[in-house]
């Protein structure tokens, strides 16, 4: 068969051809074995090593990769020992392309025959020299001094980057972050190479026809999967403080080890050669891999081309948006006003952060870090507590040079931690659906590339889900009526989802993680969620049954007769959340602050507590003037239910609950003043406050939607924060 480069070179003289289509020459496993060994022989003749213990492998799974060799006399290959070192004349960078000779070392860097124009170098910059300079060095085939390496490599047809899908490939991207990632790194890619190649043309480089988009993209390719960075070099090159960042170094040999997730390694960078040492036991026949460092699937697949099931390291960005002028956006800009952070190259960026979630065995967040915070990054959190602030919880924001944050332990703003969760829930179960629906019409992979899409995509089902069960925890836990012994409560959630959705493996971490970790939401803050049906056992024993008697009463008679203008009934539709709803709860808050002014003994001290919270945050109503909500259609309902009130509600309805109001309720056709518990002002005051102290459309059963979907759209409720003393 003939080789990977003299097929290339051949057909590369044909202008007509793209690289992508010369590129064809097929390897099979014996080919890529035998340029591996191939590449060994060259790494040795230059003074490298493979230890002797070590050798090249092929199977099925995966493919070639390095392995302690079966028959070693001791078995296995021990901690600290060196497996494989290379000289540093063999690596390959941007100090190639400039010829570059350090000082006062016996070290230099060839450009070994691939002389590029220096105005290209200064306009480019070091990253895409390096590109140019692999490009060169491509075209050069069997003349170049990095041949054998060269003919190691993947070729385009064995790439399986998302920038190398196409065609049916590009469905099994559809809704997820590898598709925009996709798109972006192509247009930074493709203005890079026109740039580049612009430049050569201008310079009448000879042969500059030849460095194709193709070939660039797979240069390119190659750099990212394989390049380390210039840290390796540290010894050698003292100016790397100001290049580190920039410079990308190909290691051959030692870039042919496979990712292995937590795996230890130690780099051994001397002034004449780099080495690589495993820290831990490699037993005979097992692999040798290397640690690309924590990387979750989407840095996996744009990079290398693989995914990890289950990988250890997954976690997901998340992106939001501060809208000019949004209190996210103002918090923001008073947070980098007084600790300035780098400027950022794209404007975009500066109204988009990214953030993060992450899988239950992320390896690096501390054992100490919060329930909540183990799971979704504090930025995560905190950003999504100033979106679900209310004006009262806004002011409380406090800013320092670790960020800005909503304090939920401070009586009143718990509410907003759970606000901030159930935000997260309805993100994580639409992403969910999304990549459940788009994923049902693409049948079984075809190919590598859609095997490896699937396994991204499922990855990032299970962690959504794993996320969705710590968010709905605390959510629960602030729930009135969720409360008792937390792990009991914790093994009926746990019941609740089937083996296929979470395995006995995810069971047990979640249990672990809950269990083990301190909540954000401590113990004496839950609890603090109420339906309306449930409020009534905050009062004392003597309340309760005159108190649910008479307001249940009031809120039937309004969904009974109740009619505005043009014969609709208020709040049809939605029982749970409409306007009967939310009246209900307004005719409570009434009640409750009613009997803390003129009979506080009959309140618990926690009822007690709230209701002075309430009268400082939001001013009771004047008696001498008639309120309007400034909401026309708020406005509207709340006039329909004064005409209820005052002329269609009996005597006696209300009449259960005048000993603890302290005060004699006008009779039927006389409600209308304002100075009475259930007036037309106290209403209104009442609905201001809902408007600030519900947790408004939280999701009614995010389980429910978890394991079987949501098809039909998430159903919705609203609770009524009360906060414990």
């Amino acid at each position: 068969m003939p080789s990977l480069y003299n097929s290339i070179r051949k057909l590369l003289s044909l202008k007509s051809k793209k690289i992508d289509g010369i590129m064809q020459a097929h390897r099979t496993a014996q080919d890529s074995l035998h340029a591996h060994v191939t590449l060994e022989n060259w790494v040795t003749q230059h003074g490298g090593r493979l230890h002797n213990d070590v050798q090249f492998s092929h199977d099925e799974n995966l493919g070639v990769h390095l392995q302690a060799k079966p028959g070693a006399v001791s078995g296995k290959v021990s901690p600290g020992t060196c497996v494989m070192k290379i000289p540093i004349e063999l690596t390959m960078s941007f100090f190639n392309a400039i010829d570059y000779k350090p000082e006062g070392s016996n070290s230099s860097f060839s450009s070994h025959g691939v002389v590029l124009p220096k105005h290209l170098i200064e306009r480019i910059g070091p990253e895409e020299t390096t590109a140019f300079f692999l490009m060169g060095q491509y075209l050069r085939g069997k003349e170049g001094f990095w041949y054998p390496y060269i003919q190691s490599l993947p070729g385009p047809e064995d790439l399986t980057t998302p920038l190398y899908f196409e065609d049916g490939d590009l469905a099994w991207l559809n809704m997820t972050s590898l598709a925009v990632s996709r798109e972006g790194r192509l247009q930074i890619w493709k203005a890079n190479y026109e740039r580049g190649y612009s430049i050569l043309k201008e310079s009448q480089f000879e042969e500059a026809h030849l460095y194709s988009w193709d070939l660039y993209l797979w240069a390119s390719t190659i750099i990212s999967s394989r390049a380390f960075t210039a840290k390796v070099l540290a010894s050698v090159i003292p100016e790397l403080e100001t290049l580190d960042d920039k410079v990308s170094v190909l290691l051959p040999l030692i870039d042919a080890t496979n990712h292995r997730p937590l795996s230890k390694v130690e780099w051994q960078a001397g002034t004449d050669s780099i080495g690589l040492a495993v820290m831990a036991d490699v037993h005979a026949g097992d692999e040798v891999g290397n640690n690309y460092g924590p990387r979750n699937n989407e840095q996996l697949m744009m990079n290398y081309g693989f995914c990890i099931p289950n990988n250890p390291c997954e976690y997901r960005v998340v992106s939001l948006r501060a809208p000019p002028g949004s209190p996210l956006a103002q918090i923001k800009a008073q947070f980098e006003q007084h600790f300035p952070r780098p400027s950022k190259k794209n404007s975009k960026s500066d109204q988009e952060d990214k953030y993060y979630v992450f899988s239950l065995p992320y390896p690096l967040i501390g054992t100490s870090q919060p329930l909540e915070f183990s799971v979704f990054s504090p930025d995560l959190l905190h950003a999504l507590s100033v979106i679900s602030a209310n004006d009262r919880e806004l002011e409380t924001v406090t800013i320092d040079e670790e960020g800005f944050r909503v304090p939920w332990e401070q009586y009143g703003n718990s509410r907003n931690l759970v606000a901030a969760l159930n935000q997260i829930v309805i993100e994580l179960l639409s992403y969910i659906q999304r990549l459940e629906i788009s994923g049902r019409q693409l049948g079984e992979p075809q190919n590598l590339k859609q095997v490896y899409a699937k396994q991204f995509r499922e990855s990032h089902i299970s962690l959504s889900r794993t996320a969705i069960f710590i968010a709905n925890w605390t959510i629960t836990r602030s729930q009135g009526a969720s409360k008792g012994d937390r792990e009991e409560l914790l093994n009926e959630l746990l019941s609740r989802i089937p083996q296929h959705i979470f395995n006995s493996e995810t069971t047990e971490q979640v249990k672990k993680r809950i269990l083990t970790r301190k909540s954000l939401l401590s113990d004496n803050q839950c609890g603090e969620l109420f339906r309306f049906e449930e409020l009534f056992h905050l009062l004392s024993t003597s309340m309760q049954g005159p108190s649910r008697q008479c307001l249940e009463e009031v809120v039937t008679r309004a969904q009974r007769a109740i009619l505005i203008d043009n014969g609709d009934e208020v709040g049809s539709g939605d029982a749970e959340n409409g306007p009967h709803a939310l009246f209900a709860y307004a005719a409570v808050i009434c009640l409750f602050v009613a009997v803390k002014q003129h009979n506080p003994s009959q309140l618990t001290s926690r009822l007690r507590s709230w209701c002075d919270f309430l009268l400082a945050k939001y001013p009771a109503p004047p008696n001498d003037v008639a309120w309007t909500l400034p909401d026309e259609n708020d406005e509207a309902v709340l006039s329909a239910y004064d005409s209820l009130i005052n002329d269609h509600l009996p005597d006696e309805v209300l009449s259960a609950v005048t000993g603890f109001v302290g005060t004699q309720t006008p009779a039927q056709g006389k409600r209308d003043a304002s100075e009475w518990w259930l007036s037309p002002n106290w209403l209104r005051w009442a609905w201001l406050v809902l408007e600030q102290e519900l947790v408004m459309n939280a999701i009614d059963d995010p389980l429910e939607y978890m394991i079987n979907g949501a098809n039909g759209g998430m159903k919705t409720k609203n609770f009524l924060y009360v906060p414990q003393v």
